[in-house]
């Protein structure tokens, strides 16, 4: 008997989060049309939408704009405001933790200078905000923790290296969920900017989206229909484009990342011209007159990210390629020069018809993204401690 009642809970939930999830992604939609696109009878979809608005994740909107004969039906939409996120995007200079509703709106937002602590500090400096921001708004009313770096994520979000953060195999997961009893979802970065992206432009109509990430580090994510690909982990900056390159902080030489950062590229124009080249700025100065070791540096590092180009490209044959500019939005002749570089050693077929573009993400996709994939692991009945 305790059997039969687990399976009827359990078939319960998963319809609960059908609903609920239909709802999410279709804001203004009806029960009959949520009933018509989960094969759920209209009794079922009554009862399930009775709960989820008395549970206050769900709100009516008004009536549908129609003209027909007999009663309308009422519109529904996910209720955000109801609960919130904490969400903390750092990067080796900046801690920035905010407050978001469900969509990732945001609702405070604390930040704190990281660029000379230590490891453990930074951590330390980051559970600070989130007990403050937990303190203000209620841990009651807060879904999950989510923690977004660039670097990778491996062993069930709880294996973690990042040069930005100069982090190796740290638990980050277990700290948090130790300090506030919360789900905690620890994710590669580049991969949130992706689904916000993807989220914003319509990625589900592109096919099989590449996003390259140039923001602190460089990350590489799939999307294909629009969802991103879980096989791909969200970072190509540690992958090997020449054997006796520069050393790299994961401990490798010539890791992509290394050979083709800003730093190198200043490093390399400073060593050519016996002369210190201070800033990104003043090397497109020397670049846009023809200097010669501005140019050098240019193209000795956009090739290397041209190697990685087309590797991604043989890889994956992509419809489009979306390259965040990140470290080179104002350094953009490295980028042109790693496309054409990919155009020379990548097969042609692979990328003739590719849609390159060139695109700048901003904090609130980032953070809409982080959102966005929080509420999918949240609404999920696969996931532990699943909402509903």
């Amino acid at each position: 008997m305790s059997k039969q009642i687990g399976n009827v809970q359990l078939m319960q939930k998963m319809n609960r989060l059908r609903v609920l999830n239909y709802i999410r992604r279709n804001p203004g939609t009806s029960r009959p049309v949520i009933s018509e696109h989960t094969g759920l009878s209209l009794a079922s979809i009554t009862n399930i939408t009775a709960y989820l608005l008395d549970i206050g994740i769900v709100e009516d909107i008004g009536v549908e704009s129609v003209e027909r004969v007999g009663r309308k039906s009422t519109l529904l939409r996910f209720c955000s405001e109801a609960y919130g996120f904490v969400i903390a995007s750092l990067s080796g200079d900046v801690a920035n933790v905010y407050y978001t509703d469900l969509e990732g709106r945001v609702k405070e937002h604390l930040s704190s200078d990281i660029t000379s602590l230590s490891s453990d500090d930074v951590i330390n400096s980051v559970r600070s905000m989130v007990a403050s921001l937990l303190k203000t708004h209620g841990a009651s009313s807060t879904l999950a923790i989510g923690i977004n770096f660039s670097g990778l994520v491996l062993d069930g979000m709880r294996f973690v290296i990042s040069s930005s953060m100069k982090w190796q195999a740290m638990d980050i997961k277990k700290i948090f969920e130790n300090d506030t009893g919360l789900p905690v979802f620890v994710e590669n970065i580049s991969r949130l900017r992706a689904v916000g992206y993807s989220s914003a432009s319509g990625g589900e109509s592109c096919g099989n989206l590449l996003f390259v990430d140039l923001d602190n580090g460089i990350g590489a994510v799939q999307l294909v229909g629009g969802s991103v690909s879980t096989n791909v982990l969200g970072e190509i900056g540690h992958t090997t484009v020449d054997k006796d390159g520069q050393m790299c902080f994961c401990g490798n030489r010539g890791c992509l990342e290394a050979m083709c950062s800003s730093q190198r590229i200043l490093s390399l124009c400073s060593q050519r011209r016996g002369k210190e080249v201070a800033s990104v700025s003043e090397l497109m100065q020397l670049y846009d007159a023809d200097d010669e070791a501005a140019v050098f540096a240019v193209r000795e590092c956009g090739s290397y990210l041209g190697i990685g180009l087309a590797n991604l490209v043989s890889l994956f044959h992509p419809s489009v390629i979306a390259i965040n500019k990140g470290q080179f939005a104002h350094c953009l002749p490295v980028i042109d020069e790693a496309v054409s570089c990919m155009k020379n050693r990548a097969y042609r077929a692979l990328w003739q018809d590719v849609d390159i573009r060139y695109i700048d993400i901003n904090f609130t996709q980032t953070i809409k993204g982080a959102a966005f994939e929080m509420c999918d692991r949240i609404f999920d009945i696969s996931y532990p401690h699943s909402f509903l």
